[in-house]
């Protein structure tokens, strides 16, 4: 996800390299980790927040893949 929030004051932080190393999700109050992806050969850096140790698997701020019919 690309913004979550400051634990103390609710303040939206975007994914960035200037943002804290932890936060808040916005959608369910788990702790978020920033992680960064560095793409192939001249790709920038990605930075994206993450749930910590794969918890709260049923929030609705992950993305969900489109389930098979």
């Amino acid at each position: 996800m690309k913004n979550a929030r400051l634990p103390d004051s609710y303040l939206p932080v975007p994914a960035a390299p200037t943002a804290p190393p932890c936060a808040i999700c916005p959608h369910c109050g788990g702790v978020v980790v920033l992680r960064r992806r560095k793409g192939m050969n001249d790709d920038p850096v990605t930075y994206f927040w993450r749930h910590q140790d794969n918890r709260n698997r049923s929030c609705n701020g992950r993305n969900h893949p489109l389930q098979s019919r």
